[in-house]
């Protein structure tokens, strides 16, 4: 979406809150210190939370509209979106390490690993899958991708299928509760689990679902004619006091230091905070106390986080092996080097492509918010 564009459904403080969850991805990578208090994989619980949401908002959107979901062109749309940037970044990442570095590319299992989404799987079964530098960060990919494949068919399926958005919710919920019971096991019970905890699918879906359940819910965003406004989770006198407590929950999630705890209940915790979080930002994106999520320069990390993402780990390493032990120096220039790449993608690949998706949603919707 350009920034131009202001469909209805367009939030432009998403972008600002896509930004963060990057730059909490990337200061971890670039600062190993910082990465002791706040992990990477909060902003990745940020990014998979974000994505559950506005992908299910889309789908209730479409299914209010048209009465049912093209699926080919869901698949179509998400395919330009993720697959068409990760494959020119891994060949442009392999012919820098291949010629500049003169270091191996992977092998033909990270190859294939890549390009179907499951490189994820071959880390936590240790099926020696090797991608070129810094491209292990597809992982979470890999995840948010088994969930663009499967959800659409299980959420089209319980719409025809008349169950109640109610119940619909009710089944989500137990799902999330499931995953939190199968980490438990996994770390508590089968122990030294903790690479399935973090990479695994089957671990790490609640993440994007509590999204999900977001915005078939207590979504703060209108759906369409047909149905009425969700219910705020939030009291209604109370709003600014729940979204600082959540804030509150979500720093206090990253002080224990129990590895049964980090690899199981942390997951939930976030995700409920961000639960409450994203009830209040959504609604209120307008009000002075957020308004700097709709910072232009923020907003533009928002647009081209994808690309920063896939990007900056590649970026970090090559620049930490020339120059070691020199983080405060070399993560400055990662990021700048991850900014002007991604700006250079964009231009070039990404928004010629959104151009394409476009044509491929029902005229009778507005463009979402970038995604």
């Amino acid at each position: 979406m350009s920034a131009n564009e202001k469909p209805s459904f367009y939030i432009p403080g998403l972008d600002g809150t896509r930004a963060i969850a990057f730059l909490l991805v990337f200061w971890a990578h670039a600062l190993p210190g910082i990465s002791y208090y706040i992990p990477a994989t909060l902003g990745v619980t940020i990014f998979f939370f974000l994505s559950g949401y506005l992908i299910t908002t889309l789908l209730r959107r479409e299914l209010a509209a048209t009465g049912t979901i093209a699926l080919r062109d869901f698949y179509l749309r998400r395919a330009l979106r993720i697959f068409v940037p990760l494959y020119v970044v891994y060949a442009l990442s392999a012919a820098f390490a291949y010629f500049a570095l003169h270091e191996s590319v992977g092998n033909w299992k990270g190859f294939f690993s890549l390009l179907f989404y499951y490189y994820n799987y071959t880390v936590v079964l240790d099926l020696k899958a090797w991608v070129p530098l810094g491209l292990n960060v597809i992982w979470s990919l890999c995840v948010e991708e088994h969930f663009y494949l499967l959800f659409p068919l299980v959420y089209l399926a319980l719409a025809r299928s008349r169950i109640a958005r109610s119940t619909q919710t009710r089944l989500l919920i137990g799902f999330c509760l499931l995953e939190l019971l199968w980490r438990f096991i996994l770390i508590a019970v089968l122990h030294n689990q903790h690479l399935w905890t973090y990479y695994a699918t089957d671990a790490r879906l609640d993440s994007i679902l509590w999204g999900s359940v977001l915005a078939l819910t207590n979504n703060p965003v209108s759906i369409g004619a047909s149905e009425k406004q969700d219910r705020s989770i939030l009291p209604a006198h109370h709003q600014s006091l729940a979204f600082i407590a959540a804030l509150l929950v979500l720093a206090a999630s990253l002080l224990p230091r129990s590895i049964v705890y980090k690899e199981s209940l942390r997951y939930t915790l976030q995700a409920l905070a961000l639960y409450i979080i994203f009830s209040f930002i959504l609604p209120n994106i307008g009000r002075t106390s957020l308004r700097w999520l709709e910072w232009k320069p923020l907003r533009y990390l928002g647009w081209i986080s994808y690309v920063l993402y896939l990007s900056h780990d590649f970026i970090l390493n090559v620049l930490t092996r020339r120059w070691p032990d020199r983080f405060t120096f070399t993560g400055p220039l990662a990021f700048v080097l991850s900014l002007a790449f991604a700006t250079a993608l964009r231009y070039t690949l990404e928004l010629p492509l959104q151009r394409v998706r476009a044509r491929l949603r029902p005229s009778s919707l507005p463009a979402p918010q970038s995604q």
